[in-house]
């Protein structure tokens, strides 16, 4: 297996190395020279966080290290209560697909299996393209830790849309696909996809959006005291999006930070579900009350409901041969039983 920059791709220029749990996190929950477990899917490895490292090209390196620099004190803000505003919350979410998409790869690599998923993607290529989810949830006195859950299943093996990431005393449940949550905050609709074995799908087809929110956003995940949750729309993925006269609508033109790059508004729930969109000169505070860690269980067999969810709404998955079929049906099967495994799971 050839070695690939885990940014771009391509042969690494320069060569360094990027760690796809940053150092500061690590270091910040006390993990550094820990384990980190990726679970059973395709390998059981068990590796520091410190050595938890791939390769990189120096550019690509240094251009996500600026994300990283960014991010951290957004991310600790969030943690410590204090009020951040749409631009912040995007960069977060562009640090939770890096997370997301990095873990994948790293996992694929590990198992030796990176050449044979289809089709082939890397961090540049899938970061902010797809609608974006965050649930915040926070739980007491768990005190120091750091942990991934979600990518031991073998649907995150075959489609890296939704997992979570454990950082002190807060649990962080990342999702993005075509489509999540776009129609429920008023923009512009897309089919559903259909799905052969290897991941392949059709062109995305676009209806006309509702201009307004609904509520629900994402059906059965809802906020509460104990649960703020983040939405964001994100078309830089949609082909031809800007000549399309469902996206060049007042609607989507004034609830997007960047409209010429595809990148829809922020939008949080929170303990009175009100869908409330972020305007750029806002500030919001997203830290939940914190939770009972008796609940915790509950908390993380909703990475894998999620990720069953996700599937399911975006793909047509009998649309196709009963064999591709019969596949994914096998894929969200396990994760049922994955998720019932954290149905006692506490502190």
């Amino acid at each position: 297996m050839d070695k690939f920059c885990i940014f771009c791709g391509n042969k690494p220029e320069n060569k360094n190395k990027e760690h796809v749990i940053p150092q500061w996190l690590s270091k910040h929950t006390n993990r550094y020279q820990k384990v980190c477990e990726f679970g059973e899917s395709i390998t059981k490895a068990q590796i520091p966080f410190c050595a938890l490292t791939f390769p990189a090209c120096t550019a690509c390196n240094d251009a996500f290290g600026k994300l990283e620099a960014t991010v951290k004190p957004i991310l600790l803000d969030i943690m410590d209560g204090k009020s951040v505003n749409a631009e912040q919350i995007s960069l977060l979410m562009d640090w939770f697909d890096k997370i997301r998409v990095g873990l994948w790869l790293s996992e694929l690599t590990l198992a030796k299996k990176v050449d044979k998923i289809e089709p082939k993607f890397h961090i540049a290529s899938r970061m902010g393209q797809k609608d974006r989810m965050l649930i915040i949830e926070r739980f007491k006195d768990i005190g120091e830790g750091l942990a991934f859950v979600g990518t031991n299943s073998p649907l995150f093996v075959e489609s890296p849309s939704v997992f979570a990431l454990i950082v002190n005393d807060f649990v962080f449940i990342n999702a993005s696909e075509f489509g999540l949550v776009s129609n429920k905050l008023g923009f512009p609709n897309y089919n559903k996809m259909k799905l052969t074995n290897n991941r392949n799908a059709q062109t995305l087809e676009i209806t006309k959006g509702r201009n307004k929110t609904t509520h629900p956003v994402v059906s059965d995940f809802q906020a509460s005291p104990t649960r703020t949750i983040i939405y964001q729309p994100m078309y830089r993925g949609v082909p031809n999006y800007k000549p399309s006269k469902e996206f060049n609508v007042p609607y989507v033109l004034n609830h997007s930070l960047d409209y010429e790059n595809g990148v829809g508004g922020i939008f949080v729930q929170r303990g009175d579900n009100q869908i409330k969109y972020i305007d750029q000169n806002q500030t919001t505070s997203l830290a939940p009350r914190a939770k009972d860690p008796s609940t915790i269980g509950n908390t993380l067999q909703d990475v894998f409901k999620l990720q069953n969810f996700v599937l399911s709404s975006r793909a047509d998955i009998d649309s196709r041969r009963p064999a591709d079929s019969l596949f994914w049906r096998n894929m969200m099967a396990k994760n049922i039983v994955l998720m019932n495994a954290y149905a006692t799971r506490k502190k």
